[in-house]
């Protein structure tokens, strides 16, 4: 009998490949195919011993039923070895599979390893980009840009680069353009639908990113690049919501220093940026890191402006906290208890389930949204962006936020042209800025993606920064040629406003109820017209707009209102049913 199993070629065959592989198989394996090997040689060398022995004995074999005898003891010992030799090869073949099996976990545990490295090096590079400026679909690599020539025009619509107010009588006010708005076509547009959104606050504090989350824009952000102007883009919010963006670098800005007023200069810059913003924009929302007392002057100032605006719809402003160094629960709660929840006695927590795509599993899910309400503001927080907190928290209040946006309401006929309202609302401010018949101009220059917004005729004197413009305290966000009167409140038998108003007349002041709030508005004008240089200006003039809710206890009809000695006087009595 010669069966392939138990030749001997094979075997040494197998054997001698087994061994030149030692080097790169496991030890462990080898150690335990190498006996297996050597038992099923040992097997051959027995069968090959019993086969002699069957032929020695044969050959002296003289009975029949002798030799029969023989025969079933050779096949006898046949069978057991073969017997023995499958459990041996199945036991290979089973160290095999092994093999295979350990081979397959080491290949999936690699895979899922390289799947870990890659997020890694995404989140890595998320980073990466938002610190250079890099976004992924922008054609401009922002990182190899100096920030001052970066081509926001890839990005925006339109970008107005005011450097200095005072550059309008010189150099003026460079306006870029993007490619695509060199159509005459859609220059000549007249009407851009849709609310206009101005993202509001102090430098650095992520506005720009904020607006890349709410509308799923690519706009340029992070510390190698700064927003200059005012930089304007109209975006469609799911596939509905129009919105025209406004995007600045907000207020507090680094300044070059090069001469003794660059600090003055830019802060009537950022004033002059911040109040034409303020004209344009329909809502407003601030974006705010540490709530520090900056940031609540700001915000105060922005509300009290709102408040008194007798042209603006919606008076609440939406306050982002952008906590981008929150990456725990617990930090999350202690700095929305100090900083929000604690800090307003008159504020409400507020819960609204909202549907977001989850940014792990990419599935849609809804989820409840904490927000606080207070009478002219709303607070959302949003944390870092990349740990799994922002993943599970961020996606959820941006949706809020689209939410609000696209329930709040839009004007009816309102056309928007964006340089139609830059020039004629820039007018308007640089002559109550600086006291003169400034008429400004579009100026085409040889590059037909770059305008000029420049004054019609250089003035033969240097237009200067009024005094008195600039907020000593530091911060700019009062309204230019307002009038806001100094108010005391008495509350006892009868409530009594009263409002310093000097100069003014019963003529002057409107006074309104809406349920239980009065509103009072005015407009101090000028005693003087044209009447010579304005060497000083000091005193306040303008429109103004003053709200008080009456406390339930008082009749909501005020029971005498009028104007004397230039004090606004306006009295309540007690509700009747009260007493």
């Amino acid at each position: 009998m010669n069966d392939t199993l138990f030749d001997t070629k094979v075997l040494d065959n197998f054997e001698q490949e087994f061994q030149q592989v030692h080097d790169d198989i496991n030890p462990k394996i080898h150690s335990r195919i190498a006996p297996l090997i050597f038992a099923i040689k040992g097997l051959k060398q027995e069968i090959n011993q019993v086969f002699a022995d069957f032929i020695r004995e044969i050959n002296r074999a003289t009975d029949v039923l002798r030799i029969k005898d023989m025969f079933e003891a050779v096949l006898m010992e046949y069978n057991l070895r073969e017997k023995e030799n499958n459990k041996l090869m199945e036991a290979i073949l089973q160290n095999d599979s092994n093999q295979i099996r350990q081979i397959s976990q080491l290949l999936k545990e690699i895979r899922e390893l390289q799947h870990e490295v890659n997020q890694f090096q995404r989140q890595s590079e998320v980073k990466r980009q938002r610190q250079c400026g890099i976004f992924k679909g922008n054609p401009t690599d922002f990182k190899k840009q100096n920030t001052q020539i970066i081509d926001e025009t890839s990005i925006y619509d339109w970008v107005v680069d005011i450097d200095f107010i005072t550059s309008i009588n010189s150099t003026g006010w460079k306006v870029w353009l993007s490619p695509k708005m060199i159509n005459q076509e859609i220059i000549n547009i007249k009407a851009l639908e849709g609310a206009t959104v101005a993202v509001t606050g102090l430098y650095d504090k992520g506005k720009t990113f904020v607006l890349n989350s709410l509308t799923m824009s690519n706009l340029p952000s992070g510390k190698k690049v700064t927003t200059r102007g005012i930089s304007f883009k109209h975006v469609n919010v799911d596939n509905g919501t129009k919105l025209i963006l406004v995007d600045t670098a907000g207020t507090y800005s680094p300044v070059k220093i090069e001469n003794e007023l660059s600090i003055v200069d830019k802060e009537a810059t950022e004033t002059f940026i911040s109040d034409l913003v303020f004209d344009l924009a329909d809502y407003f929302l601030c974006v705010v890191n540490d709530f520090t007392s900056l940031d609540q002057r700001y915000l105060d100032r922005l509300s009290r402006n709102l408040q008194q605006s007798p042209n603006k719809t919606f008076r609440e402003i939406i306050v982002i906290h952008n906590l981008k160094d929150v990456e725990s629960t617990e930090i999350l709660e202690h700095v929305w208890s100090t900083q929000v929840t604690q800090i307003y006695a008159n504020g409400t927590l507020q819960k609204t389930k909202v549907a977001a795509l989850n940014p792990i599993n990419k599935q849609l899910q809804e989820k409840h949204v904490l927000w606080f309400k207070t009478p002219y503001t709303r607070h959302v927080c949003i944390v870092n962006d990349d740990c799994n907190l922002g993943k599970g928290l961020n996606p959820w209040v941006f949706s809020l936020l689209r939410y609000w946006l696209k329930a709040v309401f839009i004007p009816v006929n309102r056309t928007f042209s964006v340089l139609d309202c830059l020039l004629i609302q820039s007018r308007q401010k640089l002559v109550n800025f600086f006291r003169k018949n400034i008429k400004i101009n579009l100026k085409n220059t040889d590059d037909p993606l770059i305008k000029v917004i420049q004054t019609e005729n250089e003035f033969h004197d240097k237009i200067q920064i009024p005094q008195g413009q600039v907020d000593m305290s530091g911060l700019i966000t009062g309204q230019q040629d307002s009038f806001q009167p100094a108010t005391d409140i008495i509350a006892g038998d009868s409530y009594i406003i009263l409002m310093d108003a000097p100069g003014l007349t019963n003529d002057d002041v409107d006074i309104q109820r809406q349920n239980v709030v009065t509103l009072v508005k005015g407009n101090k004008q000028r005693p003087y017209i044209n009447q010579g240089q304005l060497e000083k200006s000091e005193r306040k003039y303008g429109e103004f707009t003053l709200t008080f809710k009456i406390p339930d206890i008082y009749e909501r009809q005020w029971s005498y209102f009028g104007v004397d000695k230039g004090v606004i006087t306006i009295k309540y009595d007690k509700d009747k049913d009260d007493i």
